[in-house]
């Protein structure tokens, strides 16, 4: 009887790792936003996560960055770039790898915000 109870109890835990993994994944589509400004430029990035694709286990993602050079505290022209990055799912750490850019993107959805490398995102409402 108690191993029964015993499985019972491993079962309940492994369905609730698994909700936990399914909520997150839930919350990652979506467009992240991040402003940054220093003594020499300022730059507004701009993340954009499409849905998880189950087959290749991966997700989409469309960086935008606009940024300006700053000289004696005026503002250079503004200036796009734009890059498409395939992100692997890992489901231990729970984080998005991206190859060839050697990047980490991690989540963090009770406070809407995204985490690549250093950088802190948010995700804007509505997403």
């Amino acid at each position: 009887m108690k191993t029964k109870y015993f499985f019972l109890l491993l079962g309940a835990l492994g369905l609730a790792a698994c909700k936990g993994t399914r909520d997150l994944q839930s919350f990652i589509p979506g467009t992240y936003v991040d402003h940054a400004k220093g003594a020499y430029s300022e730059s507004w990035d701009t993340l954009v996560i499409g849905d998880f694709n189950r087959v290749k286990g991966s997700y989409s993602i469309i960086r935008k960055t606009g940024f300006r050079r700053l000289e004696n505290q005026k503002p250079g022209r503004l200036e796009y770039d734009a890059e498409r990055w395939l992100g692997i799912w890992e489901e231990e750490s729970e984080s998005i790898q991206v190859p060839g850019k050697s990047k980490i993107i991690s989540f963090y959805p009770d406070s809407g915000v995204l985490l690549l490398g250093t950088r802190e995102f948010r995700k804007l409402a509505g997403n």
